[in-house]
């Protein structure tokens, strides 16, 4: 369902995007990507769809977490690896909670934190809308496994 969407900001960006849920029963909690769009850029993340990492530790996680903040985002500074950084948010479904969280990820020498903030989360907040309008309108039809 979201893949169409990641493509775009992806191609929009020129950064990789990435779509990733909870992993249920993992202690202390997990993400695990399902879906991803690369950017075609030499050097950039290469994550592939099944990874999991410590939701803690990437702005995924903390979206999806609710340790997003008061501005609906969470950011990532060159916490995972040196150089990288992402900024999420999180995927609601029709009561509100997060289901899912969508981010872009980007080289620290590429763009600032404000850049993060000012040029790259407006189209985040908008592709994350078009994905949540999308599942709620395809969960009214069959259920959408989110994992």
């Amino acid at each position: 369902l979201a893949a169409p969407r990641l493509r775009a900001l992806a191609d929009r960006l020129d950064e990789p995007t990435a779509l990733a849920v909870l992993v249920p029963g993992t202690d202390p909690a997990e993400i695990q990507y399902v879906a991803v769009a690369a950017a075609s850029r030499v050097l950039t993340v290469d994550v592939t769809v099944g990874t999991r990492l410590p939701a803690s530790r990437t702005a995924l996680g903390r979206a999806l977490l609710g340790l997003d903040g008061p501005g609906g985002y969470a950011l990532a500074d060159e916490e995972l690896e040196s150089g990288l950084r992402s900024i999420a948010v999180p995927v609601r479904d029709r009561a509100g909670r997060p289901v899912a969280a969508l981010n872009v990820a980007t080289h620290a020498a590429r763009r600032t934190l404000a850049e993060c903030v000012s040029e790259v989360l407006p189209a985040l907040h908008a592709t994350a809308a078009r994905v949540q309008d999308d599942l709620h309108i395809a969960s009214r039809f069959t259920h959408v496994p989110l994992s």
